[in-house]
């Protein structure tokens, strides 16, 4: 692998982030950071019909890639993701806000309206799609790509990085919470990378995220819609 293709590699990850960063500066400013989730959607997509392309073109099919699925192998190992997603992020947002704040994150003054499209979308949609897109790029091809040169603790450790920087700019308000959900985030991505590092099935992973996804934000978004 030449130094080319490192650089094409750590590319893909740095342009997912920069998009979504662009999207939150300027929705967010307009009022308008509501739809960010389907701009989220729209990068998804762009993301995994992208990834399809190079896969197809660099392992034959997306179907060889990923592997068999096996239920009896791989649900196990799915709640075993979302169990530890929870708890990546909950150890990575206890430092993240010893770091930053030295103790717990300053209340939030205000209340946020939400609408019960974004409820449904944040339930029946937003998880699939960032579930594939996020576990097939960071946890699949990069690592894999990244495992032919470097040694797996530093492919954990890049990925992971980059897996919190793109999180930065989704719904944080200020420059402190917006460093404590990089520090947990990438801690999250940390334990997701170790999983994959010690053999846990892409399906095991994209399952679990969904999980999270499902438990830990859409139904948080529905059940605020539906109180509004």
């Amino acid at each position: 692998m030449t130094r080319r293709s490192i650089a094409a590699v750590l590319a893909f990850l740095v342009a997912r982030g920069v998009l979504l960063a662009c999207a939150a500066a300027i929705l967010i400013p307009a009022r308008a950071g509501i739809l960010l989730n389907v701009v989220i959607v729209a990068i998804d997509l762009a993301t995994i019909s992208v990834l399809i392309v190079i896969i197809r073109r660099q392992q034959g099919s997306v179907r060889r890639f990923l592997g068999p699925f096996s239920a009896r192998h791989d649900l196990p190992l799915a709640a075993l993701t979302l169990f530890a997603l929870f708890i990546g992020l909950a150890v990575g947002a206890f430092i993240g806000n010893a770091i930053v704040y030295a103790g717990p994150p300053p209340e939030r003054s205000y209340v946020t309206t939400v609408p019960i499209w974004v409820g449904l979308w944040s339930i029946l949609v937003m998880p699939i799609t960032v579930a594939i897109a996020e576990e097939l790029l960071y946890r699949g091809w990069a690592h894999e790509r990244l495992l032919q040169v470097w040694r797996p603790w530093l492919v954990v450790a890049v990925i992971a990085i980059a897996f919190g920087l793109q999180h930065a700019p989704l719904s944080a308000t200020s420059l402190g919470e917006a460093a404590v959900r990089v520090i947990a985030t990438g801690i999250a991505g940390a334990v997701l990378g170790v999983l994959r590092q010690r053999g846990v099935s892409l399906w095991a992973l994209m399952i679990g995220h969904w999980a999270f996804d499902v438990v830990g934000l859409g139904l948080p978004a529905l059940a605020q819609a539906v109180a509004a």
